[in-house]
């Protein structure tokens, strides 16, 4: 995720105060942010592909942390327009239109790798549960390999992003109104009380008290 604030500033875990520009890579765990002055983002999200495409080198090392986006790109004095010009400008859709242009311009020629867009779709297809294996044998990888070439592109693990996957698809579910226990069964996990350990891990808290808070 691409993040471009243009007035005020964001603390994240209470503790670093988050660039103008700035870059997160793909995380397992939630943090919390604090706005702080009255503070106005825009977010750009990747594709689980489309970081990788972004900034061209490899994502593994920036796997939950965020940084000066001008550190992996260059170009500060442009970002620094940008931003500039983000405040200035009134209408949303102009700002969108202004982040759009600069993504837009740095993967002009970039290609996404293919085999990494196999591998991403067939974790995220379906609802029966995956083993990386398998995954291996459809790609045409040995495990190791596929390993190594998913973190530099993805970020993370294959089995990482399959959890994050299924965490993603049972929020998603339960904002439908579906029940826990439908909605651990149609997300991919073994039974109910897999879903609570693993949501509990990755989030600090039960879905039960999580969902109750966000809503």
């Amino acid at each position: 995720m691409a993040a471009f604030s243009f007035r005020g500033a964001c603390q994240i875990d209470g503790v670093q105060l988050a660039p103008a520009a700035a870059f997160t890579g793909p995380r397992v765990f939630l943090r919390t942010h604090e706005h702080c002055h009255s503070h106005r983002v825009l977010l750009a999200i990747f594709t689980p592909i489309g970081a990788y495409s972004f900034l061209r080198s490899p994502l593994d090392d920036l796997a939950g942390s965020t940084v000066d986006l001008a550190d992996l790109v260059g170009r500060p004095d442009e970002l620094l327009r940008l931003t500039e010009r983000l405040n200035i400008t009134v209408k949303h859709h102009q700002r969108i239109g202004l982040v759009e242009q600069f993504l837009l311009a740095r993967v002009q020629g970039s290609s996404p790798d293919l085999l990494m867009t196999a591998a991403v779709a067939w974790l995220e297809r379906g609802t029966t549960s995956k083993r990386i294996d398998d995954l291996a044998r459809y790609i045409g990888l040995s495990q190791s390999a596929l390993e190594r070439r998913f973190r530099r592109v993805i970020g993370v693990s294959p089995k990482k992003f399959y959890s994050l996957a299924r965490l993603k698809r049972a929020v998603r579910l339960q904002a439908t109104g579906a029940d826990l226990t439908t909605v651990a069964h149609a997300s991919g996990y073994f039974d109910q009380s897999h879903f609570i350990k693993e949501f509990r891990q990755m989030t600090g808290s039960a879905p039960s008290a999580f969902f109750r808070h966000t809503t």
